[in-house]
């Protein structure tokens, strides 16, 4: 009797042996394809942002409100020191849109741009853009509303805008990396439209810093501590 016990105990001591080592090497693997997926993360290029020649990838396509619709093609505007008619958003250092909106209903209408839409030259070795925040816009009832859209670059060493080139608004990146900077931006006061008349040479050295951050994320190895000191220290809109 005795020996039966003891090799009911044997057995149920190996089986217990076994499902540890089996959870010990499942949760080493585990862990072991975490590291790697987060350092695949952190260094993988982001598809159509750097030197990648993949196209834009986007999680959410351009929405227009009901009325609402874009005018003609989006081209390009010469970056230089000429004030900029109706100017609206943020970066403008490399890319600028001419864009048209039309609204046919008879109410006044907003248009937005939602923080993180990427848009797309459609000609090779220029560079495409990012708005990195929502910025909206007033269209009157029955009306076209033409402005200057400031955006960034995501394409550090390629050309910028110009008139002979036309662009297209995609949607809204799906990068983490790049929405991660989205949403911290999102109540920051860096809007072209905050800083005229007067305070467009504050404007332009923020954006200056804040197109050196966009470029750690898609030319460079991501945000360093300093970096994101800085974007944190932006002054945030004022909600009157």
């Amino acid at each position: 009797m005795l020996s039966i016990i003891n090799f009911i105990k044997v057995v149920i001591m190996k089986k217990i042996r076994f499902t540890l080592i089996v959870l010990f090497l499942f949760s080493a693997a585990f862990i072991s394809c975490e590291k790697d997926r987060s350092h695949s993360d952190e260094s993988e290029e982001i598809p159509g942002m750097g030197d990648s020649d993949e196209e834009l990838e986007v999680d959410e396509p351009l929405y227009f409100p009901i009325g609402l619709s874009l005018v003609g093609d989006i081209t390009g505007v010469e970056v230089n020191s000429e004030p900029l008619e109706n100017p609206i958003g943020s970066g403008g250092q490399w890319v600028i849109l001419d864009v048209l909106i039309q609204n046919v209903s008879d109410k006044d209408a907003n248009f937005f741009l939602p923080g993180g839409s990427v848009v797309e030259c459609q000609i090779e070795g220029y560079q495409h853009a990012i708005c990195i925040q929502r910025v909206d816009v007033l269209v009157e009832k029955e009306s076209s509303k033409p402005f200057k859209l400031l955006v960034f670059c995501i394409n550090e060493g390629r050309s910028g805008s110009s008139p002979d080139i036309t662009y297209e608004i995609l949607g809204i990146s799906n990068s983490d990396k790049i929405m991660s900077l989205v949403d911290a931006l999102e109540d920051k006061k860096i809007d072209i439209r905050d800083y005229l008349p007067n305070n467009k040479a504050e404007f332009e050295e923020i954006c200056i810093k804040i197109q050196d951050v966009v470029w750690a994320i898609t030319n460079g190895s991501g945000l360093s501590d300093e970096d994101w000191s800085f974007v944190n220290s932006l002054p945030n809109v004022v909600v009157e």
